[in-house]
């Protein structure tokens, strides 16, 4: 006989917390500068300010709903675990897997990059500090952190989340109400994604697959997911409430951008120029932002280095056996940290634009668009083969 979950009702602000941190892992760094958004939505046009963060939310929307109804369901301790439920044939969860692995790689090289270069320019164009110095100052605290600092820098990870999220309400607050009226003109304008170099296909496209970054905390939410989201209310609730965070925060953004164009487009720091063209902030509510900026593009810096040599350092103890921990790490922090400063000299323009967008071009379509299919079947064949309830439970043993 089937039983119905009797699974006590979740509380809103424990739902909020995962929002949370789905959120969080997308206003990091590259939304904080200015140049995500812009070179994902404000170059397709006047459909960039409005249209494009909708849609891009309402498939945030879905995609939410089935990621976490697998979590609901299945009740996976990983993101692969998750993939797995998802995908029971062992070559597709093989390639899966495989894909992962190298998703992580290439988020670390892209993003690492893209930070030291935000640093480097930040602390010129606020302290006149030469940008050789800011990277070479920057990557020394991201390897001493790694290395000897990480579980102080975790602790704090959260504090400088809540920060950053604060520092981009603050800039939409000031910069808003003067942005208002020269991005209508823009909206008004109906300026043309063709303008910019694009087709149809081209900038829907783009845009869309943005909500790769607004799914950017879905592998830390598995675990955190899981004795909090109990119902499929509890999985509506947790989509809806991220999707619009992600989506209505991006909108505000893009109507702050938008006063801007075209010229915002060659801005290295959109937000930065939105400090001192839209907004009457003094010289200290700069200097709290670049701080705020850099200290939080750290503690992202340092968790991704912190992965990275976690992933790596037994590989290579197998093949250099007569090391030390440490100095494996210390190899591994090392070899990504002079790569990235390499690819952080493409330029912070370049990096977005090639990187990310190329990026989100290959996961978009590979991760998460096969979903829409492969999660409404898999729910419908368990529930064929008797593994789900009627009302899509686990069947318990012994039922």
């Amino acid at each position: 006989m089937n039983k119905k979950s009797t699974s006590p009702k979740t509380g809103l602000a424990a739902i909020f917390s995962i929002c949370a941190v789905m959120y969080s892992a997308y206003v990091g760094p590259g939304f904080a500068s200015g140049t995500q958004t812009v070179s994902y939505f404000l170059n397709k046009g006047w459909i960039g300010v409005f249209i494009g963060p909708l849609i891009a939310g309402i498939l945030c929307f879905v995609f939410n709903l089935l990621l976490f109804e697998i979590n609901r369901v299945y009740k996976p301790n990983t993101y692969r675990e998750a993939y797995n439920q998802i995908y029971k044939n062992k070559g597709l969860q093989a390639f899966f897997g495989t894909f992962k692995e190298l998703q992580v790689i290439v988020v670390v090289l892209i993003a690492l990059s893209a930070q030291i270069s935000t640093t480097a320019i930040l602390l010129n164009s606020m302290f006149g500090v030469p940008k050789i110095v800011g990277t070479v100052l920057f990557c020394s605290a991201v390897l001493l952190l790694a290395l000897w600092g990480a579980d102080l820098l975790r602790k704090v990870g959260t504090v400088l989340g809540l920060a950053i999220l604060v520092i981009c309400a603050y800039v939409a607050v000031i910069c808003l109400g003067n942005a208002w009226a020269p991005a209508m003109e823009f909206v008004q304008s109906r300026v043309s994604f063709t303008e910019f170099g694009f087709s149809a296909p081209q900038a829907w496209f783009s845009m869309l697959m943005i909500v790769v970054f607004f799914m950017n905390g879905y592998e830390a939410c598995v675990p955190a997911s899981k004795g909090i989201i109990r119902t499929r209310k509890d999985v509506f609730c947790e989509s809806l409430i991220t999707a619009l965070l992600c989506s209505v925060s991006t909108m505000i953004f893009t109507v702050i951008f938008a006063a801007g164009m075209p010229g915002v487009l060659e801005e290295q720091i959109p937000t930065l120029w939105a400090i001192n063209n839209l907004s009457n902030a003094g010289m200290i509510s700069k200097v709290l932002y670049v701080i705020f900026a850099i200290a939080a593009m750290l503690s992202s810096s340092v968790a991704f280095i912190f992965t990275v040599c976690n992933r790596f350092e037994p590989l290579i103890e197998k093949v250099w056996t007569r090391s030390s921990g440490f100095s494996r790490k210390l190899v591994i922090a090392m070899i990504f940290i002079l790569i990235c400063t390499f690819g952080s000299t493409f330029g912070l323009l370049n990096i977005i634009k090639y990187g990310y967008g190329t990026f989100t071009t290959i996961v978009g379509p590979v991760m998460l668009v096969p979903l829409i299919i492969s999660v409404p079947y898999r729910l419908w064949k368990d529930r064929k083969d008797g593994i789900l309830t009627e009302n899509y439970e686990l069947v318990e043993k012994g039922e």
